[in-house]
């Protein structure tokens, strides 16, 4: 599933998904490299809290377009995630000391 971004100032975004037309506001929280490919990740802006990784697409046209992560990549991604995270938390320890 494919969707498309638009981007304001407060890092909220508005995301559509491209098969249904359905719209979604998501809080763009952090962004990362991985295997040469961009991702943002998101928290949705809804009850439940969820945060989502997309990969991020420059198109040609200068605009940016989210899509989601393959299943097969999902697990390794998110992993990878969680360990820039760890490291960050452990870097933050480390200056506090």
């Amino acid at each position: 599933m494919a969707e498309n971004s638009s981007e304001n100032e407060s890092n909220i975004i508005k995301l559509v998904d491209e098969e249904t037309g359905e719209e979604f506001e998501m809080a763009v929280i952090d962004g990362f490299e991985y295997k040469e490919k961009q991702y943002c990740v998101l928290l949705t802006m809804d009850d439940e809290d969820e945060m989502v990784i997309a990969e991020r697409i420059d198109n040609p046209d200068g605009s940016i377009s989210l899509q989601t992560i393959d299943e097969s990549d999902e697990d390794e991604i998110y992993d990878y995630y969680e360990e820039l995270c760890d490291e960050y938390i452990d870097d933050e320890d480390e200056s506090e000391e």
